[in-house]
């Protein structure tokens, strides 16, 4: 067995899937009630990556959803905090953004903030 290397950093990926990291991290963005919450949930269930750029210290993946797919009014968007994960290779967790675009899902940015991203993602652990 030889570990994983994390992607270089500058390297694009895409499209394709949510990794099952991405999945879960917007999993847990997403647990709300109300509306707004429901119409993002079906949006996630139609999403689709459009590329994910690693940074070396964390990624940027970009999504599509589908136009059938209905959009919340920006006014009635629920305030997303950002979610933890924890990995036993970081010092102190990672922290996951979820951005909306015109009611849509639109990117979740990932960061570490000391040390190199993990090459096994498996690892990370949503934290509360």
């Amino acid at each position: 067995m030889h570990a994983s290397t994390p992607p270089r950093p500058g390297t694009i990926d895409g499209p394709g899937p949510l990794s099952a990291l991405e999945r879960s991290i917007l999993t847990a963005l997403l647990r709300g009630e109300g509306e707004a919450f429901s119409a993002l949930r079906a949006q996630l269930a139609q999403v689709r990556v459009v590329a994910r750029t690693h940074s070396g210290v964390g990624f940027m993946t970009r999504f599509a959803v589908p136009d059938d797919v209905p959009a919340i009014g920006m006014e009635a968007a629920p305030r997303l905090r950002p979610v933890m994960a924890g990995h036993p290779q970081l010092s102190e967790p990672a922290e996951f953004v979820l951005q909306l675009r015109d009611g849509r899902l639109a990117s979740l940015e990932a960061f570490c903030f000391a040390g190199s991203w993990p090459a096994d993602a498996e690892r990370f652990r949503v934290i509360g």
